[in-house]
C-alpha cells in the first residue's frame, strides 16, 4: 500500500452561498471541475461526510478544544504527530513552530514513527539552492511539515530532483518561478505535478507534500489570485488521481484550518477543514478520522495493519 498525504495550507469548509450576490465561498466561482467530479458539488460546510465514487470527504476538527483561531504551527504539527500541538503549548500558534513545538516534532514525527518500522517515506516538495544555503547557517524558516520530514531524516528534494520530475514546486507547480530565477527545470501544468507526485509516492510506503499559495492568497484580498490558486490545485488533484492504482493507493488532501474559503475575510477561519480520501481503504480510514489529531495515527494503523 502506498499513501500519499497532500497537505493544502489554509483551506476549509466554506459557507453553501452559491448563487448569493454577496457570495462568501470562492469554491462556488472557480470551476472546481476534480473536486465536482468527485463528489457532484462543492462540499460545503453544511454538508457532513459526503460520499464519491472512489472518494469520501470527512469535515475534521481543526479547533482542537483550544479558543482562538486556528494557526498553521500547531495544526501542522498535529498532522504529522497526531499531538494535540495547541492543547500541549496552551494556545494556537503560527506560522512557523516555536521550540516547544519543535520539540514534538522531533519525537513524535509520523516520519520518525515509520522509519523507525520499517517503512520507506518521502517529502514531494523541491527546495532552491539558497534554502541549503541558509540551512547550512541555521537560517532557514522551515514550516512544522518540513521540520516533521527532518526529524525522520527524510531527504529534502532539490532542483536536480524538480528537473527530473522526482519533486514538485510547493509554490508554483509549473516551476515559472524557478525558470525566471534561472532554474535549469521545464515548465509544465499543475496536472503533469499532480503526475509526477503521484508517480513518485508509487515508490515509497508514506509520502508528503504541502502546498502554501492556498494560505498565502487567502490573506490577501485579490479574489483573481485566489481563483488561479484554486484553479491550479483543482488541476494538480486531477493529475494525481490519473496516476493512482485504486486498489493499492490511498490519498488523503488535509488542511491545518480555514482561510481560502472565505473571501470575505483575510484570516483564518473557525471552520472544519475537508479530509478527502481517494484510492484504497478509504472507508476504513473515514472511520477513524474526525479532528486532525486522527490523521497521523491513522496513517500507522493502515501501514502496520491495525
Amino acid at each position: 500500500m502506498h499513501i500519499l498525504l497532500v497537505f493544502c495550507d489554509g483551506v476549509g469548509l466554506g459557507a453553501n452561498d452559491p448563487d448569493s450576490s454577496s457570495s462568501t465561498n470562492p469554491f462556488f466561482h472557480a470551476p472546481m471541475k476534480t473536486l465536482r467530479a468527485w463528489f457532484g458539488k462543492i462540499p460545503t460546510r453544511e454538508d457532513g461526510i459526503l460520499y464519491g465514487a472512489n472518494a469520501i470527504l470527512v469535515p475534521t476538527d481543526a479547533c482542537l478544544g483550544i479558543e482562538g483561531l486556528p494557526q498553521s504551527g500547531t495544526g501542522q504539527t498535529t498532522i504529522f504527530t497526531g499531538v494535540n500541538a495547541p492543547a500541549a503549548i496552551g494556545e494556537h500558534y503560527g506560522p512557523y513552530p516555536n521550540e516547544a513545538l519543535r520539540k514534538i516534532l522531533k519525537q513524535h514525527s509520523i516520519f520518525k514513527q515509520l522509519s523507525a518500522l520499517g517503512f520507506s517515506t518521502a517529502f514531494g516538495n523541491a527546495y532552491p539552492p539558497f534554502f541549503f544555503e541558509r540551512l547550512e547557517r541555521g537560517k532557514a524558516r522551515r514550516t512544522a511539515t518540513l521540520q516533521a520530514a527532518m526529524a525522520g531524516g527524510v531527504r529534502v528534494r532539490d532542483v536536480n530532483d524538480l528537473a527530473r520530475g522526482d519533486a514538485v514546486s510547493g509554490l508554483s507547480m509549473d516551476n515559472r518561478y524557478w525558470v525566471e530565477n534561472g532554474a535549469p527545470v521545464p515548465l509544465i501544468t499543475a496536472h503533469i505535478a499532480g503526475e509526477n507526485l503521484m508517480r513518485l509516492a508509487q515508490q515509497f510506503d508514506f509520502t508528503a507534500f504541502e502546498y502554501a499559495p492556498t494560505d498565502i492568497v487567502g490573506h490577501k484580498d485579490k479574489r483573481a489570485d485566489i481563483l488561479a490558486v484554486l484553479n491550479e490545485v483543482d488541476e494538480f488533484w486531477g493529475g494525481i488521481v490519473s496516476q493512482m492504482n485504486l486498489a493499492n493507493d490511498l490519498v488523503i488532501i488535509t488542511s491545518d484550518h480555514g482561510n481560502i474559503e472565505d473571501w470575505s475575510v483575510k484570516g483564518h477561519t473557525l471552520n472544519s477543514v475537508p479530509t478527502i480520501l481517494l484510492g484504497a481503504r478509504r472507508e476504513e480510514a473515514a472511520e477513524k478520522i474526525h479532528a486532525l489529531t486522527d490523521i497521523a495515527p491513522t496513517i500507522l494503523d493502515l501501514l502496520t495493519g491495525e
